[in-house]
């Protein structure tokens, strides 16, 4: 098989590119591939952590090789509707959707598609991918990179903290602090993130911020900031202060709710100039 890089791949790493066009090869056999001479960049053999640059020829000799990308699904007319519903921003690098509550981000043992496959099937691009995950119950803004070169920039803003996460978040209880911050350290156990005191035994510093918007008689109204990015990390800290989040099946209230009410409101890369927010829909302030 040969391959012609185009801007998509341009600076990407040659095995992050083969792991692209090939995922039904393991990431062993993909080294594999490379060290026994079976992939060569314009006639020559290359490591693994080459960059590949716009125009470079790839040449790959693997019997497996050929029928190792399975073919992209081929979506209903349905599903075409719904990811233009949920894509709220796109140019030419990136894409931003607005991602319903009760809908997984990847493909798994119970799901045989994600947000992930349908787009990467909407856009036909396989090098689509998402920087960052939200919870299936979770609602709102998830952030994607058409290309690998994209992607890795994006994830390397995510690892420096240079992209900030603002949440809408509606909490059993009233809330008396109009502004408060809560610091500690989590640790997933099993099948639920847990609160320690200290970062011992792999436990991680997590750090949010919250602001009061609105207070009803039970409920009070939340903007979350994140400055770091554990799992489960706004559902756990507020369980542990006793304001549970609405909905929260797993760490609040065994409740009839259809949803758990935390959106991912506003995406901000100030690197990027970008800058996007969403509403707060009215279901919010009407379970307030």
């Amino acid at each position: 098989m040969e391959f012609i890089i185009d801007t998509n791949f341009h600076d990407v790493r040659l095995d992050k590119f083969l792991r692209k066009t090939y995922q039904n090869i393991p990431v062993s056999g993909i080294f594999k591939m490379i060290r026994k001479g079976n992939v060569k960049v314009n006639k020559k053999k290359k490591k693994q952590n080459y960059r590949l640059q716009a125009g470079d020829v790839v040449r790959v000799w693997e019997a497996s090789a050929p029928t190792a990308a399975e073919p992209l699904p081929q979506l209903s007319a349905n599903e075409k509707e719904f990811i233009q519903s949920c894509i709220v921003f796109e140019n030419n690098d990136l894409i931003l959707c607005n991602k319903p509550p009760g809908m997984v981000m990847h493909a798994g043992s119970s799901h045989e598609q994600g947000l992930s496959e349908l787009v990467k099937a909407y856009t036909e691009n396989r090098a689509f991918s998402f920087v960052h995950r939200i919870d299936k119950m979770t609602s709102g803004l998830v952030l994607g990179a058409k290309n690998l070169s994209t992607a890795r920039k994006l994830s390397d803003l995510i690892h420096k903290r240079k992209i900030k996460k603002i949440y809408i978040v509606l909490v059993e209880g009233k809330v008396e602090k109009n502004h408060f911050k809560l610091e500690n350290f989590l640790k997933k156990e099993l099948t639920r993130v847990v609160v320690h005191p200290d970062n011992q035994n792999g436990a991680k510093e997590a750090c949010s911020e919250f602001t009061i918007l609105k207070r009803g008689r039970q409920r009070t109204l939340l903007k979350a900031e994140l400055h770091t990015g554990r799992t489960h990390q706004l559902r756990v800290q507020l369980a542990h202060v006793n304001h549970p989040i609405v909905g929260d099946q797993k760490y609040g209230k065994k409740q009839h709710q259809k949803r758990m009410y935390l959106l991912s409101q506003r995406l901000i890369i100030p690197a990027l100039n970008f800058d996007f927010t969403l509403p707060v829909p009215e279901s919010f302030y009407a379970a307030l």
